[in-house]
């Protein structure tokens, strides 16, 4: 029998801030950060417009908070992909699963969202610090995953991981922004070439064994 967690205020907080969360993501989608209101993700939640600002300072920190709770479970899939010793070992086995993620959480609806934040924040120097505070997470978040495959592998990376990092990421942003431009043109077949690019270009440095040269 499995014991249920006590249903303590701190408890009770974390499940409503869940669930305003949850009913924001529909909200925004449906409306974009524009278009949605506070109140709308009150009504939508089934609280009052109290509870979301009990929560939440504003409408930006709501929707960063909800990106940046899609970029941490996107973030969570990838490691234990990762990790995952059936794909530890061979990009042959590594590179689908990586796509599938990839595919799974590749979302044209919160494309559009965020490039309508960036602009908004361009704008508005609040909101662009805590953008960049946003982005800074995740390429720490990256900057992590890629020190772990390399430690996994016990090699050295051609070039420093924290510029690996930048590029990974903005290779793949650049692809989501290009797929609204154009989204026939964004195939399966094209996320792998650029995966395939991804995994070349990062490379790795061989040691040179004493007395012979390097492969």
């Amino acid at each position: 029998m499995t014991d249920l967690e006590p249903l303590t205020r701190a408890r009770r907080r974390e499940m409503t801030r869940r669930h305003l969360m949850d009913a924001a993501a529909t909200v925004f989608a449906r409306d974009g950060f524009h278009g949605a209101s506070l109140d709308d993700v009150a009504a939508a939640a089934g609280f009052t417009k109290g509870a979301v600002y009990s929560n939440f300072k504003s409408k930006e920190d709501l929707f960063l908070a909800v990106f940046d709770d899609r970029l941490v479970r996107e973030h969570d899939e990838m490691q234990r992909v990762l990790a995952d010793p059936v794909v530890v070992n061979g990009i042959d086995e590594q590179l689908p699963r990586v796509r599938g993620v990839i595919e799974s959480t590749w979302d044209d609806e919160w494309t559009a969202l965020y490039l309508e934040f960036v602009l908004y924040a361009k704008r508005n120097p609040e909101a662009g610090e805590k953008l960049a505070a946003s982005a800074r997470r995740q390429r720490e978040w990256t900057i992590s995953m890629l020190e772990q495959q390399y430690a996994s592998v016990g090699a050295a990376p051609n070039f420093a991981i924290p510029v690996l990092a930048t590029l990974s990421i903005s290779l793949f942003e650049g692809l989501s922004l290009g797929r609204l431009a154009d989204p026939g043109a964004f195939t399966q077949e094209l996320l792998t070439e650029a995966l395939t690019f991804l995994y070349e270009s990062i490379g790795v440095e061989n040691p040179e064994p004493e007395g012979e040269a390097a492969p």
